[in-house]
């Protein structure tokens, strides 16, 4: 955790267990990506309000940004608005009103002055629509003896606006309220939810631990990542891979002959390959046995390799064609994802993409954009994603399907993200 500032400007109009709790809720539904966009309330030294966030990288205030900068800035935050908006009428919809109006207090445009960015990730400060001006004058009037004394008022330019908020509040949540019905009636939101998996509260059922015999089992496809990076260590950081990739063969050559410890470290040593093949192969052997599964891999930038689709008899063989995989040139993701999608219904029937991967299409290609449209015509289809790096590059793919992001550079740790990322497909011994 790192603290983004410390506010002498705002007081918090709540709790601080009233902010975390929303911003739990969002952490139950979705990946980590959106919860941290609203930076969490503290209390600092002398009572002073602070505000910290699990994201690493020097915070920039809004402001600060070049234009470019700041449009994708924006286009980020109203993407996660979107799906956070899609949550909090779904909970509503299955009768957490609560929970849904809570989640509603957090939706509307971005106030440029409290948006700071993260590595291009937006966070957001003093968030909420109970702040109070921490700088607005307080003046306790005499008491006079035919009344009591009366309680401290806030200055007359801040009663100004708790008049004007208390005349806008009821219209807007009048505006959402209607917004929600409007949304239901049109719009197949549970179908974004992935629904038909889900218990009453909420949480994915297995698709082993259901008792209606005539569902059909959901489709699966995997996207494992074969390109160039993922011969570098596991432990390596965007930074290495940056570094790595940004020299040439003769360069590579030359630092190998001089013993170079970085070059030698990201070189030898257990590889995200390695990993990926482990752990992949383990949870195969753990698939339900109604469950085929589709295979995609790279190629190089272009047209992906569709491997097959191979059911449960074949399982043995489709371990052995990971084992083999080798990892070279560039990264379709995008690509990969059309392909994927392609292979899957989605539409009337569920199906599930895992995208096992170490980082973003490399190929001059929007896999948010794929992603975002895969969702519009394929709303049962359910992307997740596990990511080998800590970069977060490729968050979007979980976050416009109502998908899961894992991401960890720790072996034993991804091997468990994967099975929690295949958790509808795994046979019963996962049922409780």
């Amino acid at each position: 955790m790192q603290r983004i500032l410390r506010d002498t400007q705002a007081m918090l109009g709540g709790t601080f267990e009233s902010y975390q709790a929303k911003v739990a809720l969002i952490h139950r539904h979705f990946p980590p990506s959106i919860g941290t966009m609203y930076a969490t309330p503290r209390n600092g030294q002398a009572d002073t309000l602070e505000w910290w966030t699990e994201l690493p990288g020097q915070p920039t205030r809004f402001d600060a940004l070049a234009g470019e900068q700041q449009a994708a800035l924006l286009e980020r935050y109203q993407q996660r608005q979107q799906s956070l908006e899609r949550l909090a009428d779904e909970l509503v919809r299955r009768g957490d009103s609560d929970g849904g109006e809570s989640l509603k207090t957090l939706i509307g445009p971005a106030e440029t002055q409290h948006l700071y960015s993260l590595n291009g990730e937006p966070v957001v400060i003093r968030w909420g629509a109970d702040m109070i001006d921490a700088t607005a004058p307080s003046v306790t009037p005499q008491p006079t003896p035919m009344a009591p004394s009366p309680a401290p008022v806030v200055a007359a330019s801040s009663r100004s606006r708790l008049r004007t908020l208390t005349w806008l509040l009821p219209l807007l949540l009048l505006l959402f309220l209607a917004l929600g019905v409007l949304l239901y009636l049109l719009w197949p939101l549970d179908r974004y939810w992935f629904n038909w998996f889900k218990n009453a509260s909420g949480d994915v059922v297995p698709y082993a631990c259901l008792d209606e015999e005539k569902r059909l089992p959901p489709e699966f496809v995997l996207i494992f990542d074969t390109s160039g990076s993922m011969n570098i260590n596991i432990a390596a950081t965007q930074e290495d891979e940056e570094w790595y990739f940004g020299m040439n063969e003769f360069r590579l050559m030359m630092l190998r002959n001089m013993g170079n410890e970085r070059l030698l470290a990201l070189e030898t040593g257990t590889s995200r390959l390695e990993v990926a093949k482990d752990s992949v192969s383990r949870i195969i052997n753990q698939l339900h046995p109604d469950i085929d599964t589709g295979l995609i891999t790279y190629a190089g930038c272009g047209s992906p390799v569709t491997q097959g689709v191979f059911n449960a008899s074949q399982r043995e063989q489709l371990i052995s064609g990971i084992q083999a995989l080798n990892a070279n040139d560039g990264t379709p993701l995008a690509e990969s994802l059309v392909a994927a999608a392609e292979l899957v219904d989605g539409r009337e029937r569920d199906a599930i993409i895992i995208a096992f991967v170490d980082g973003a299409d490399g190929c001059e290609q929007d896999q948010c954009q794929i992603a975002a449209e895969i969702a519009q015509n394929q709303p049962r289809l359910t992307i997740n994603v596990v990511d080998v790096t800590t970069g977060g590059r490729s968050n979007c793919l979980a976050e416009h399907t109502g998908g899961q992001v894992f991401s960890s550079q720790d072996a034993v740790e991804i091997t468990s993200m994967l099975a929690q990322a295949s958790s509808q497909i795994l046979n019963a011994s996962h049922c409780e």
